[in-house]
């Protein structure tokens, strides 16, 4: 694959990674999976729903060969459920 294709599929997957995070009020770590910790006050929480949300959630991932009302359904179902069962390897899935 070519790197620069690579590269654009790594950032795209960060910003959906860092949005499902911001969505569920955790803290994300971009060096890799890490403990999950509580944000204090979740202040994105509307923003990031509005992005999973849109239209340029899912022409985003789209580009990358994923299902955006897909992630946008698992992030709401993760945010209903218990968070002390959620995972790091949940959020980066």
């Amino acid at each position: 694959m070519d790197p620069r294709i690579e590269g654009a599929r790594d950032l795209i997957l960060a910003i959906f990674r860092l949005a499902v995070a911001d969505y569920l009020g955790l803290a994300f770590s971009h060096d890799g999976p890490g403990p999950v910790r509580r944000t204090r006050g979740a202040p994105y929480i509307e923003q990031a729903g509005q992005f999973l949300s849109s239209a340029w959630a899912a022409y985003l991932a789209d580009l990358i060969g994923l299902n955006g009302s897909a992630i946008w359904r698992e992030a709401r179902q993760l945010g209903e459920s218990n968070f002390d069962r959620v995972s790091s390897r949940a959020i980066a899935a």
